[in-house]
């Protein structure tokens, strides 16, 4: 069982141990804005807060993010009072991709 708070909200859950912050938050918790975008780690695509830092999703269990708060992209909009927050400004002003892994020359 895991208790975690994710873009505001309060979850009770039972996962198992081997399943990915990533796969939780998309296949679980239907925020599929937390994308997976090259099964490596590298790209950053699958990106979230957690408790405050930015961390991997592909790279943490659920489990671990036990007791933690959980930003995800679409979250970012409610730190601002329904604004966009300045990194989505950024990739809305700058035609920007989440991780731009496939933009990159």
């Amino acid at each position: 069982m895991i208790r975690i708070t994710v873009d505001g909200r309060l979850y009770d859950d039972e996962v198992e141990p081997r399943m990915l912050l990533v796969h939780y938050l998309r296949d679980r918790l239907g925020r599929t804005g937390t994308t997976i975008g090259c099964d490596t780690s590298n790209c950053g695509a699958c990106t979230v807060l957690m408790d405050g830092v930015s961390v991997k999703s592909c790279t943490v269990l659920a489990v671990q993010a036990d007791g933690c708060e959980v930003t995800a992209v679409q979250g970012l909009q409610g730190l601002t009072d329904g604004d966009l927050y300045p990194l989505q400004k950024a990739f809305h002003a700058h035609h920007g991709l989440q991780c731009g892994y496939c933009t990159q020359a």
